[in-house]
């Protein structure tokens, strides 16, 4: 069975909904759970708008890590989380994380585009489905 998860998380309600999921499935199976979130880097067309780079980049981040401690204090308390914050395109960094930490099972959501807005889009569990050997549980978004 899975003994290693993780789980992507972004500030959507169909990702916390991941969370709470991935939670439940490590604590039945008495698993290791990693929370990764990937923080989108500030494009390099950014410098032509008057804003302090330096400075989004940090507001960046930190929303990020707030996310991941949000994460961890939303996790049934006895079960031990570990947390990584990654930089950049986030199917590229899931998929990185899913293979650097060995993980069995990743769990995340999906937004529910439909094909047409996916193929013009993209999407983050498709790229990790197609780049990744791992199981994957999505969780889809609720019909209301």
């Amino acid at each position: 069975m899975f003994r290693d998860i993780l789980v992507a998380i972004d500030p959507s309600a169909t990702a916390q909904r991941a969370l709470d999921r991935a939670g439940e499935l490590a604590l039945a199976l008495n698993a290791r759970l990693t929370v990764i979130s990937v923080a989108p880097e500030v494009t390099g067309s950014a410098y032509r708008a008057p804003v302090d780079l330096a400075s989004l980049r940090r507001e960046v981040e930190r929303e990020t890590d707030l996310l991941l401690r949000d994460a961890v204090d939303r996790l049934p308390s006895d079960l031990p989380v570990t947390t990584v914050l990654k930089h950049g395109n986030a199917g590229d960094r899931i998929v990185e994380q899913v293979e650097a930490g060995r993980h069995d099972l990743l769990v995340m959501g999906s937004r529910g585009r439909g094909r047409v807005a996916t193929n013009l889009l993209g999407s983050v569990a498709a790229h990790v489905f197609f780049h990744s050997h791992v199981a994957m549980l999505v969780i889809q978004p609720d019909d209301d």
